[in-house]
């Protein structure tokens, strides 16, 4: 199955000790190609760029054709179109950061910096981009230096990473800050969080860390199946589906003589979303814990968590929260950490897989499922972060008592990401079906006492919800869906009554038009068209029809798409201009920029 490992060529672009590290990548996984993107983008760190060469010479380690290399490098955002700085500095322009100030910011970096998005300065020190989304709303404007999440980009901490980089060293993240008490009395996965030293080992396992994993080992796989799906836990990432329901579709080995994946789904680019990169930065081995169970359930060979590129401070603690859990002896299972380049379409699970897999993220056409060919064609199971967390809770507290927790058909609590015109961003961890008022209030409420004009609950992807369709609402997934819209990943933005929701919409399609992989017509063509017509309602140029146009075009892509990017493309635009048509309408009247 494993190709023979290529002859080390020290002549060429790189040094002797940079082959050898490439050709590391072609033994860490199972299949070599599986290293490709890993290794592209250690090139794009060394060399600002992906040359010709360069992709020469990855083509011939890898043994693949120099046209998937060069698809990959023009694919994916993290690999530049021309040189880069040595510095990458990114500001993100996403919709929590666009009402935190992130449009100054940006201003004020190219003007610090004296040149334009993606031009590499006259030093070859710094280059810049406006990014999609960082996965820290909670910071907004959230900003970072190659990767490394650097909180929020007020003047004096932009100041600091600039002056850190002209001194010859990359700015290195801060701690979080240590949350709130939790706002639920009964949280579980961050109810020990005010221990700064959780994420550690002897901390993680005197707060009772292991013990469900170490109560799963002397179970049945199909036990602990049946006790996950008496629990009621559902996937925590966006789709709802039931956990225990999934396990049993992937196939015996009797059946399917070949290896069984698990996958951690950490590739959390959903604007709005950000509570799976603060889960795993304070509690890492609760993530490593539900693997091994998960793995454990379903007779897994191979265990991975594919991490957004974004999240370097992440990867660096869940390494290292890995090596603690081997050196002690409580991994059944190796866990590999497998970063990707910066693709919010890696967010879904089949494009996930195609990453993995050293091709660009287009989804899959479903049948086959993961679950019975995924990962090089095995069985595959992919979770997200949340939900294998809280796999361990419900061995711990048991499937009833998980179940009880929450409501009908959703057990348990979860996580919410709470940004937009909030006194207070963050995580805050409620049981399922808790009203959004608590959320609110859990949040400080509306920022400056404003007025409540609208919601988004489960990342941009989900359909708005007005301030009438919001009250009294309850935070499960049938409960939405009963709305109209989504949980989704439990990002839920707040919007208070200053916002012009033509604005708001120009933002969640410029991203969706940006990060469409482009596979399907009506996604590609549809969000660049609903981004034109918004660009030129804003501009002043707006014509009668573009409100009614931007719902017909919405109506058309719906449904039509191979995953739910497209879907989003049409729901959102449909669901903003019936519900706050008169924030259009306004713009017919006096246009304005």
């Amino acid at each position: 199955m494993t190709q023979p490992a290529v002859a080390l060529k020290t002549a060429g672009p790189f040094t002797p000790e940079q082959a050898a590290r490439l050709e590391s990548w072609t033994r860490r996984y199972p299949e070599p190609v599986m290293g490709l993107i890993e290794a592209l983008r250690e090139i794009q760190d060394w060399h600002g760029e992906v040359t010709l060469a360069d992709m020469d010479h990855a083509a011939k380690l890898f043994a693949v054709t120099h046209h998937r290399v060069r698809e990959i490098v023009t694919f994916y955002p993290f690999f530049s179109h021309e040189k880069s700085g040595k510095f990458r500095v990114a500001v993100c322009r996403n919709l929590s950061c666009h009402l935190g100030g992130a449009p100054s910011v940006i201003k004020r970096l190219e003007e610090a910096l004296g040149v334009p998005e993606g031009k590499a300065t006259a030093d070859g020190l710094f280059s810049w981009e406006a990014s999609e989304c960082l996965g820290a709303c909670d910071q907004a404007p959230a900003f970072a230096v190659n990767d490394e999440l650097l909180g929020t980009a007020t003047p004096a901490a932009l100041d600091a990473a600039l002056g850190s980089c002209r001194s010859g060293k990359a700015p290195v993240a801060p701690a979080s800050a240590a949350p709130a008490a939790p706002a639920y009395p009964k949280a579980w996965l961050t109810k020990d969080f005010a221990e700064p030293a959780l994420h550690t080992l002897p901390v993680f396992r005197r707060f009772g860390g292991y013990n469900a994993w170490q109560k799963a080992r002397a179970m049945s796989p199909a036990d602990i199946t049946a006790e996950v799906k008496k629990s009621n836990l559902r996937g925590l990432g966006g789709a709802g589906f039931p956990v225990g329901m999934k396990w049993e579709t992937v196939p015996p080995k009797s059946k399917r003589d070949c290896p069984h994946v698990v996958v951690a789904n950490a590739d959390e680019s959903e604007p709005g979303c950000f509570k799976d990169r603060v889960l795993m930065e304070r509690n890492p081995h609760a993530l490593i814990e539900g693997l091994q169970i998960t793995a454990r359930a379903v007779d897994a060979d191979y265990v991975y968590i594919f991490l957004r590129g974004e999240y370097a401070r992440q990867k660096r603690i869940l390494e290292a929260a890995v090596a603690e859990a081997k050196a002690a002896g409580l991994l059944d299972k190796d866990v590999l950490v497998m970063q990707g380049a910066n693709a919010y379409i890696s967010g879904c699970d089949t494009a996930l897989l195609e990453t993995m897999e050293g091709k660009k993220a287009w989804p899959r056409q479903p049948p086959p499922f993961p679950t019975g060919s995924g990962l090089m064609g095995w069985p595959t199971v992919v979770n997200n972060v949340e939900t294998l967390m809280m796999v361990a809770q419900v061995l711990g507290v048991g499937g009833d008592a998980f179940a009880a927790a929450g409501v009908p058909k959703s057990g348990g609590t979860r996580c919410f990401s709470v940004s937009g015109h909030v006194e207070r961003p963050g995580v805050y961890e409620f049981p399922l079906g808790t009203p959004i008022e608590d959320l609110l209030a859990a949040a400080g409420g509306m920022k400056g006492g404003r007025t409540l004009k609208a919601v988004i609950p489960g990342g941009t992807s989900t359909p708005v919800l007005t301030a009438e369709e919001a009250k009294g609402l309850k935070m499960d997934f049938d409960s939405l869906r009963g709305k109209g819209s989504f949980l989704g990943a439990g990002g839920v933005i707040f919007l208070d009554d200053s916002v012009d929701m033509v604005d708001v919409l120009h933002i969640i399609e410029r991203f969706l038009w940006v990060e469409s992989c482009g596979q399907c017509t009506p996604c590609r063509e549809g969000s660049g068209w609903a981004t034109r017509i918004l660009e030129r309602i804003k501009g002043g140029a707006v014509v009668a029809s573009d409100p009614d146009n931007l719902v017909r075009l919405g109506e058309n892509v719906t449904g039509k798409v191979i995953c739910a990017l497209g879907d989003t493309v049409g729901m959102v635009a449909v669901a903003m201009v019936k519900k706050f048509r008169a924030d259009f309408e306004r713009r017919l009247e006096k246009p304005r920029g």
